[in-house]
């Protein structure tokens, strides 16, 4: 068996930088250690790597630092273009490259993708498809839970089990081999700016429904699992709090005390949440339902034949006026 590696290189190379427990290591030098190890482990499953490719933008760091060595190891440098607003097109070229190789190259028989980018699920669901093995390496709690779960525990691949134990000093290697599971939280900042560009092509029909507020046709029997089903050693409460803040702060964007469901799941909560998989972004909005934060309401829809659903926000509970008085002490400390 013979296998393709393609690899996303600023995506693991940032998801290793923002790592408290790496600081002080040298990143540059721990991607390739990465690599490298990941090249032995396929050795020894008998599927040796026989095509390598790496993106990135090779004309800036981290990029420039690393084109030859990767060039060197097999992994042959792809330059990819950078848009104004500093997203590349890696994952664009890495998928028409992938699928190069499922339909010329019928003598390689796994593809191993090295990101945890949401944006794979499609080439990942392609391979699969094409009765090809498949691997996907990242770090759990960098990569995109939607797609650890379209992909399956058994296909991926802990990155920092790949790192060589002699290069990390003790704190980072004793964090390298506890971590498991994916910790699923982030910083509460980092949905402020997912709120701006989530659901923006419904803004106008959530602004044009909430200057007349359609009659109330019924509270919808949300039938979601409850958070409970979720690990205890998640930080539950921080992550229903941020939950809070995403409501408040589409409140604020739509101009409306409703927030229309469906958009606030696939726009903020996705991109806020991106470590969850779907099911579990609606446990959280669930959890907060039964404990009275919220009420999930069927609207009257004047535009089609069936209702739609929001998210009313009790402005009086406990845990909303908590979440008010940290969002005021942190624009107060700005």
């Amino acid at each position: 068996m013979h296998a393709a590696v393609f690899v996303d290189f600023e995506n693991l190379f940032l998801s290793l930088k923002n790592r408290e427990e790496l600081t002080g290591q040298r990143i540059r030098d721990l991607c390739l250690s990465i690599l490298e190890h990941l090249k032995a482990r396929l050795r020894a499953d008998n599927a040796p790597m026989v095509l390598g490719r790496s993106y990135a933008a090779f004309d800036t760091y981290p990029g420039m630092e690393v084109a030859h060595d990767l060039a060197l190891m097999g992994f042959d440098p792809q330059y990819v273009l950078v848009g104004h607003a500093g997203k590349n097109s890696a994952d664009v070229q890495l998928a028409c490259d992938v699928c190069r190789v499922l339909y010329r190259r019928p003598d390689i028989d796994a593809i191993v993708i090295v990101s945890g980018d949401r944006d794979f699920i499609p080439i990942a669901r392609q391979v699969l498809e094409e009765n090809r093995e498949l691997r996907v390496v990242a770090i759990p709690d960098s990569t995109s839970g939607d797609l650890r779960m379209r992909v399956g525990g058994d296909r991926f691949w802990n990155a920092l089990e790949l790192i060589g134990a002699g290069q990390l000093d003790g704190r980072a290697a004793e964090h390298a081999g506890a971590i498991g599971a994916p910790a699923h939280e982030t910083e509460a900042g980092g949905g402020v700016a997912a709120t701006r560009n989530g659901d923006a092509h419904v803004d106008h029909e959530a602004r044009e429904a909430a200057k007349t507020r359609a009659a109330i046709v019924g509270h919808i029997p949300v039938t979601w699992r409850t958070a409970e089903g979720l690990p205890a050693d998640e930080g539950l409460h921080e992550r229903l709090a941020q939950c809070i803040e995403l409501v408040l702060r589409a409140q604020v964007r739509h101009g409306s005390s409703e927030v229309w469901l469906s958009p606030f799941l696939k726009g903020p909560m996705s991109q806020h949440f991106s470590g969850l998989v779907h099911p579990e972004r609606r446990a959280l909005v669930n959890e907060l339902r039964q404990r009275g934060v919220i009420r999930i309401e069927e609207r009257e829809n004047q535009y089609a034949d069936h209702p739609y659903s929001v998210i009313v926000l009790d402005n009086t509970h406990p845990m909303v006026q908590a979440v008010v008085e940290r969002m005021k002490r942190r624009e107060e400390s700005k």
